[in-house]
């Protein structure tokens, strides 16, 4: 794994980084039984990454997710994007950070900090930015992601990582048990886009407010179904957890605190995405929070994950 950067503590929690895409590639942890497992879905080597289509584990942007039929306007002009998720855009689209190569800025055992700069001819979104993602690791078994940015001209920005849990290694974590301090939802159209809508979970499926399994959304089909934005209520944003995911197989608990005010959940049949961010699709509706940078106003946002074995 010479393209990856080990960052790790001495309670057995081990980072892998990989400078593509700013990529969270692996994080290993004790289960029960002692003997460490990975946490996350992710590939064995960077030619596997440059081939993956699915974001896994890459930070993404400039605007993650969806930008509704892949236009929208900024100081009174029309932006349109690639349609690399017809009709929208999807995670800044092929120009985007999640497939450049980030300078490595900071190394140390417990810490690594990477850059990249981009503008509107690079990526085709207005402004510029000079992105910095740190991955930290500390002595209470947690891994703490910060973003921070600033630009010279104005431009939007909106950021997440797309890791993809599994804290079992099964292959299915339909067994595994949800919990999100969240009172309302994003709904989407079939196109998985929001609506601009927001509901409240109360009698819907998004209800999280209580732990329960990831199985209690299967269809007829057995399938789950869930590509939303939950809003996180802001008494409990950045309480000791506003998102906990555990499974009983292995014994370990994630707990997320964030300053972000949304989390975006995706799941696939091996893992959930679960994306610390601003609103989907915020360029289209002004009732979303706007994410909007100009110069002297920085970005700086902070993702804390807490690892722990029940």
């Amino acid at each position: 794994m010479s393209d990856f950067i080990e960052i790790r503590n001495d309670s057995g929690l081990s980072v892998f980084v990989l400078p593509y895409g700013a990529t969270l590639a692996s994080i290993q942890f004790p289960a029960k039984d002692g003997k460490p497992i990975d946490l996350i879905l992710g590939f064995a080597t960077k030619e596997d990454y440059e081939k993956d289509t699915a974001y896994i584990g890459r930070t993404v942007g400039r605007v993650a997710n969806r930008v509704k039929n892949a236009e929208f306007e900024f100081q009174g002009k029309k932006f349109e994007l690639e349609a690399n998720n017809p009709p929208h855009s999807l995670h800044g689209g092929s120009k985007g950070i999640a497939f450049k190569e980030w300078e490595v800025v900071r190394h140390s055992n417990k810490s690594v900090s990477l850059r990249v700069k981009v503008d509107d001819e690079s990526d085709g979104f207005p402004g510029d930015a000079i992105i910095e993602v740190t991955y930290t690791v500390n002595d209470r078994n947690q891994l703490v992601i910060e973003h921070f940015a600033t630009c010279t001209k104005p431009g939007v920005l909106a950021l997440t990582n797309h890791a993809y849990w599994n804290l079992d290694g099964s292959e299915t974590i339909s067994d595994h048990i949800l919990e999100v301090s969240a009172s309302s939802y994003l709904p989407v159209d079939e196109t998985c886009c929001p609506t601009g809508a927001i509901l409240t979970v109360q009698n819907t499926d998004f209800d999280f407010r209580s732990p329960k399994s990831l199985a209690s959304l299967a269809d007829e089909n057995k399938l789950i179904r869930l590509d939303n934005d939950l809003l996180l209520d802001p008494v409990n944003q950045c309480s000791p957890h506003c998102v906990r995911l555990r499974s009983d197989v292995s014994g370990i608990q994630l707990d997320i605190s964030t300053s972000y005010p949304k989390r975006r959940f995706v799941w696939t049949e091996q893992g959930i995405s679960i994306e610390a961010q601003f609103p989907s699709a915020a360029l289209n509706f002004k009732n979303f929070a706007d994410v909007f940078m100009e110069p002297g106003r920085q970005y700086c946002q902070e993702v804390v994950h807490t690892f722990s074995c029940i």
